[in-house]
């Protein structure tokens, strides 16, 4: 993986290299450099794509190929006037043919991949696909890291087309209503296919050097963008094949067109890094060209409600316009390593895809953070797509493959979409139709594979279920009661999550089997005064009730139901807060007894929490937390001063890395431990009102609160405290505990109502136990 990473980022920087020489040269345009080789150099051919993927950094031409492009680029002067073309034997050409072996050496090896017998009407039969190594020059792409989990899912997509045009693609679109697949190829056609039956309906014939379109959302218009010095748009009509209107200039060649969802708007960017805006339905310009970009804009995406445009620059940033206003909209998302080459908005316009040379990432476009982490992190990710209702990310790359995602989860929505097409091939371009039923992959080459999507048989009810873990929904089931309406005030699950254990008002223990929702016969008093606990000595049964009582045995698999009470996991330590206020220390192993007073002038301590790890334990003494460091001779540590109200919750999550603290005033603070003193990470306005617990889940991900406003509320804690989802409600009054089975795939709340509620939790455990 870091092997693709250094090579990536080597060839990021020799194709701005090779950018540079061309702008040092006149800027020539692609087709001008292509027409120039088949002309000044014997054998030279310089295809669109392949020039586009050498510019790009998206991989290495080979050899020949490079040689080819630098001396074309060679043989015009400063002012882009024609002069010799330099022979291959020149001084000038030793340097790049040095840096071309350095990274060929460098570049992972291609891996054996199968290579597919183009049939245009539809999938090659099995008998018809035949596999070998490799062949040719190491300019393959780089093998594909390994895959996160894929999500169990009905709803997958497969092979139904394969097209086959005339000349390399360079884009593919979908009709506003999903009746037209538009493909580009790179000798100026644009060929028009049916996607239902796989089979071509029309052709635009171009003379003015194409390379990008975009369908208009309203009316048969096909906006077709051209290169060259004077580079200009034309619009189509797709019924008569016939073009409307006369172009619109744009004074430099269009690498990206977009219109606005009204469209009458037309957005067309240069490679002069100047965004164009036009009125397509008087034809003139519509405002002011929108610039400040860095580097040359390569591809546009308008949200679906009209503003802010998205525009990608080739130097690491995306730019976010209002096109009313024409002025950019907060700070530019700045993207750390690789150039990028597209982008997509969600259906709600909440979500930016991205793809670049380290992935694919999403970012929140209300706050211009990104959301969740890399998609194919470290892989080089060329197209991004997500299907109209927002609930799929399509992504394609250096790996041959269309991968699906889970945009809100950022997990494998379904197994890889594999291309039949040659390894000498890439993806790098793709399509959702419309309706989200259909995708289009297309790339360097002559093919275009298109995926029809499989209806989902399941009932109505278990697709509603899966829709809500998809969302990262909890799912409440009825509420539990002991029938008394005594208030509940702690809970916990018992190790292997067979009950869940609830401490009531009247110090009464109720146990409940979460499974069968059943009051097990199980329910003893605690006692009145002293700490005490429950402690599990058989892997499976009901618990036995610990006390100390100055014995030297620790317990087994201890948890404790009251907050005042605290046990490292492995039960060889005990923490608890004496009448007096003072806490008091065993330790099994010595049996020792120590008391560690609050700092002076302090009030009395009202919570506590031992770190998994038994390095710290966090006590709250009003506003303030207190470290105690049991190891250090048993002294107090460092004081977190955070809140301003009586701190009334603590918790550490399960690898002791954060501690979580709450007050009186509803706020949630979290705190970096993993140093000698903790560090203030994020807070949150958790609550209306007091927080009475916390809890974090298995796996460190979740973090509960319990409030005294009735809701129990789900925050992300390696997302700097972002809410997971709504509130959870149901209680009808304060919400006492909180905590979390084993296995997390349920959260459960004692309220004062008298009711213990349970919710189902998205994740893995949910995925797999999803009805067929």
């Amino acid at each position: 993986m870091d092997g693709q990473i250094a090579f990536g980022e080597e060839l990021g920087r020799f194709a701005a290299d090779l950018r540079r020489l061309r702008i040092e040269r006149g800027n020539p345009s692609y087709r001008e450099l292509g027409s120039r080789a088949v002309r000044s150099v014997a054998g030279g051919r310089l295809p669109v794509a392949t020039l586009s993927d050498a510019f790009r950094g998206k991989r290495l031409p080979g050899l020949d190929m490079l040689m080819t492009l630098v001396r074309v680029l060679l043989s015009y002067d400063e002012y882009g006037r024609p002069i010799a073309v330099p022979p291959h034997t020149s001084p000038a050409l030793e340097p790049w043919r040095q840096r071309w072996r350095a990274l060929a050496a460098r570049q992972p090896p291609a891996p054996v991949r199968e290579r597919a017998v183009r049939h245009p009407q539809g999938p090659p039969p099995a008998e018809a696909v035949a596999s070998g190594p490799p062949s040719g020059p190491p300019s393959g792409p780089p093998p594909a890291p390994p895959s996160p989990p894929v999500a169990s899912s009905p709803e997958t997509y497969t092979r139904s087309h394969v097209l086959t045009g005339e000349r390399n693609n360079i884009g593919v679109a979908f009709s506003p209503d999903g009746g037209l697949l538009a493909v580009m190829g790179e000798d100026g056609t644009v060929r028009l296919w049916d996607p239902v039956a796989g089979r071509p309906v029309g052709e635009i014939r171009t003379d003015a050097s194409p390379f990008t379109f975009a369908f208009s959302p309203v009316g048969p218009r096909l906006a077709v963008g051209a290169e060259g010095l004077r580079g200009a748009v034309q619009l189509w009509d797709t019924e008569r094949l016939t073009p409307v209107g006369p172009p619109l200039p744009c004074g430099s060649a269009i690498d990206a067109v977009v219109f606005t969802p009204d469209g009458h708007t037309l957005v067309a960017a240069t490679d002069n890094e100047v965004v164009h805006l036009w009125d397509t339905r008087t034809g003139e310009p519509a405002g002011g060209p929108l610039v400040g970009h860095i580097g040359e804009v390569c591809a546009l995406a308008c949200r679906p409600d009209g503003t802010p445009l998205a525009a990608l620059s080739g130097r690491h940033s995306v730019r976010l316009w209002d096109l009313g206003a024409g002025a950019s909209v907060g700070r530019p998302l700045g993207i750390a390593e690789g150039d990028l080459y597209a982008i997509a908005f969600s259906a709600d316009g909440t979500l930016l895809a991205t793809a670049g040379q380290n992935g694919a990432q999403l970012w929140d476009t209300a706050t211009g953070l990104v959301h969740g982490p890399p998609l194919h992190a470290g892989h080089m990710v060329s197209g991004v797509a997500f299907s109209a209702d927002g609930t799929l990310l399509a992504t394609t790359g250096a790996d041959r493959t269309v991968r699906l995602w889970n945009p809100a989860t950022g997990a494998c929505a379904a197994p890889p979409l594999a291309a039949p097409t040659p390894r000498s091939e890439l993806l790098d371009r793709l399509a959702f139709s419309p309706d989200g039923r259909t995708l289009a992959s297309a790339g360097d080459g002559r093919t275009v594979v298109v995926y029809h999507r499989v209806p989902d048989p399941r009932p109505l009810a278990d697709r509603a279920l899966a829709a809500a873990f998809g969302e990262r929904h909890a799912v409440a089931l009825p509420a539990l009661s002991s029938g008394t309406g005594v208030p509940l005030y702690g809970v916990e699950f018992s190790p292997d999550g067979e009950r869940v254990y609830v401490r009531t008002r009247d110090r009464e223990i109720v146990v409940w089997d979460p499974t069968t929702r059943a009051e097990l016969p199980e329910t003893q008093p605690l006692p009145e005064e002293g700490p005490c606990g429950l402690e599990f000595p058989l892997e499976r049964g009901p618990a036995a009730l610990w006390t100390w009582d100055g014995r030297d045995g620790p317990p087994s698999r201890p948890v404790s139901l009251v907050r005042r009470v605290t046990f490292t996991p492995d039960g060889r330590r005990a923490a608890w807060i004496g009448s007096s206020g003072w806490v008091r220390l065993w330790n099994a192993v010595d049996g020792g007894l120590t008391t560690v007073h609050p700092s002076p002038g302090a009030d009395s301590a009202t919570t506590l929490a031992y770190a998994p790890d038994g390095r710290m334990l966090a006590v709250a003494v009003h506003h303030r937390v207190e470290i105690c460091r049991p190891d250090a001779a048993r002294k107090v540590g460092p004081l977190l001063n955070g809140h301003r109200t009586s701190v009334r919750a603590v918790a550490f999550s399960p690898d002791s890395a954060l501690l979580a603290t709450a007050d009186d005033r509803g706020t949630v603070r979290l705190w970096h431990t993993s140093g000698d003193h903790p560090v203030e990470g994020p807070v949150v306005d958790a609550h209306a009102g007091r927080v009475n617990d916390l809890a974090f889940a298995p796996d460190g991900r979740l973090l509960a609160s319990a409030g005294a406003d009735g809701t129990v509320r789900l925050w992300d804690a390696h997302a700097g405290g972002a809410a997971s989802c709504p509130p959870l409600t149901g209680h009808t009054g304060a919400v006492r505990g909180v905590a979390f089975a084993p296995d997390g795939s349920l959260l459960a709340a004692a309220g004062e109502d008298g009711t213990l509620r349970l919710w189902m939790l998205p994740g893995p455990h949910a995925e797999a136990a999803r009805p067929r």
